[in-house]
C-alpha cells in the first residue's frame, strides 16, 4: 500500500516537472518568435530600401541615356540643316553663274550680229543739225569778214565744218587778212579758223 502511494507521488512529481519544463520552453520560445518576426520586418525594409535605391539609379541612368540620345539627335538635325543650307547656297551660285553665262552669250551673239551688218546702221539725225549749224556759221562769218554792205573789193570765201571755219580768197593787205581772221574767231560757234587768204596788192 505504501509502495502504491510512493509510485503515485513519483508520477505526480514527474508530471509536474514536465509541465514546468514545458512552460519554460514555451516562455523561452515566445521571445524567439518575436525576434524572428522583427528580423524579418527589418530585412524586408532593407530589401525595399535597396530596391528603391537601385530603381532610382536605373531611372537616372535611363534619363542620362535619353538626354544623350536627344543631344545626338539635335546634333544630327543641325548637321543636316547645315548641309542642306550649303546645298541651297551652292545651287543658288550655280543658277547665278548659269544666268550670267547665258547673258554673256546672248550679248556676244547680239554683238556678232551687229558687227555682221554695219552698213544697216541708220545715220543719226544729228548730221542734219550739224549741217545746219555749219551753214549758219558760213553765213555769220561771211557777214563778219565781208561786212553787211557786201563790199565788192573783198572776195573772201567761207566754209565751215564742225566749228572749224576756213577762209579762202584774196585781200589787199596783211592787215585785212588778220582782221578777217579776228572777225571770224569772234563769231559764236567758231572753234578754229584756218586762214588761207592770199594778199594781192593792186
Amino acid at each position: 500500500m505504501k509502495t502504491s502511494f510512493v509510485l503515485i507521488a513519483a508520477a505526480i512529481l514527474v508530471v509536474g516537472c514536465d509541465q514546468q519544463k514545458q512552460a519554460r520552453n514555451e516562455n523561452s520560445t515566445a521571445p524567439d518568435k518575436g525576434d524572428i518576426r522583427q528580423s524579418a520586418r527589418a530585412a524586408k525594409s532593407e530589401v525595399d530600401k535597396q530596391a528603391r535605391a537601385q530603381k532610382e539609379i536605373l531611372d537616372a541612368e535611363a534619363k542620362a541615356a535619353q538626354a544623350k540620345i536627344d543631344a545626338d539627335t539635335a546634333r544630327t538635325k543641325a548637321a543636316s540643316l547645315d548641309a542642306q543650307s550649303k546645298v541651297d547656297a551652292a545651287s543658288q551660285t550655280i543658277r547665278e553663274a548659269a544666268g550670267a553665262a547665258a547673258t554673256k552669250s546672248q550679248t556676244e551673239v547680239g554683238a556678232a550680229k551687229g558687227e555682221s551688218a554695219p552698213a544697216i546702221t541708220p545715220v543719226p539725225p544729228a548730221t542734219t543739225t550739224t549741217t545746219d549749224a555749219d551753214q549758219k556759221l558760213v553765213t555769220d562769218v561771211s557777214t563778219a569778214v565781208n561786212g553787211s554792205s557786201a563790199d565788192a573789193t573783198k572776195s573772201i570765201q567761207v566754209t565751215a565744218s564742225g566749228g572749224t571755219v576756213t577762209l579762202k580768197g584774196t585781200v589787199k593787205t596783211e592787215t585785212e587778212k588778220t582782221q578777217a581772221e579776228t572777225a571770224a574767231k569772234a563769231v559764236t560757234g567758231v572753234t578754229k579758223v584756218e586762214n588761207k587768204l592770199e594778199v594781192k596788192a593792186e
